[in-house]
């Protein structure tokens, strides 16, 4: 069982999607990226540990603290790696978050998991709208999963369909620091300014 804000019958698989292709990166894994003396891919696994009983990586290369799982759907997006996680973990719930978000919270992560403990899904909104690569997933949801993906839905946006779904809504100041996401060369450099000027949520 995790040790976190749960049920007595609720267990955690910590999940990092690196699988992505890194086209703006022209084919370099970002997840290989250094930031703060740390690979992105470390600072996902090492954040989601103290939350969750084990890690799994969905497509990326070895690492300490977690257990390299090859995604069954390769360029598939994310929908695909989550789908591969859904059918390898043990646990409960899988709590699922992007290798290229560097400076996650704690905080944020015990959100998502307080507010999916007892969901079939829960997800972190943008104050615009957007649905940021941080959620969990309850592991029986795995079979509604398959149902959308075999009718081609292919967006994490419609994992909005499993009921009941729960948004964790970010304020701009989360937004702008612990959902910072590092998808292109300019993202990364402001991500390096931020962990220079220790960020709060580094």
């Amino acid at each position: 069982m995790s040790r976190r804000p749960d049920g007595p019958a609720v267990s955690w698989t910590g999940v990092v999607l690196a699988g992505g292709r890194s086209q703006r990166f022209g084919g370099v894994d970002k997840t290989r990226l250094p930031l703060g003396g740390r690979t992105l891919l470390q600072r996902a696994v090492d954040t989601l540990a103290p939350m969750t009983s084990t890690c799994l990586v969905i497509g990326g290369a070895p690492v300490t603290g977690a257990t390299v799982v090859p995604d069954r759907y390769p360029g598939a997006g994310p929908l695909g790696g989550l789908l591969t996680a859904l059918d390898a973990i043990d646990s409960s719930h899988a709590l699922i978050l992007a290798a290229d978000l560097p400076f996650i919270s704690g905080s944020l992560l015990r959100d998502v998991q307080r507010a999916g403990a007892d969901a079939a899904a829960a997800v972190v909104q943008h104050p615009d709208g957007r649905l940021a690569l941080c959620l969990s997933v309850r592991r029986d949801c795995a079979p509604a999963v398959h149902e959308m993906w075999s009718r081609g839905a292919r967006r994490m946006r419609d994992l909005e369909n499993l009921a009941p779904c729960r948004r964790v809504l970010a304020d701009a100041t989360t937004a702008r620091g612990a959902l910072w996401n590092v998808n292109d060369p300019l993202t990364y450099a402001r991500a390096l300014e931020m962990t220079e000027h220790d960020c709060p949520a580094c």
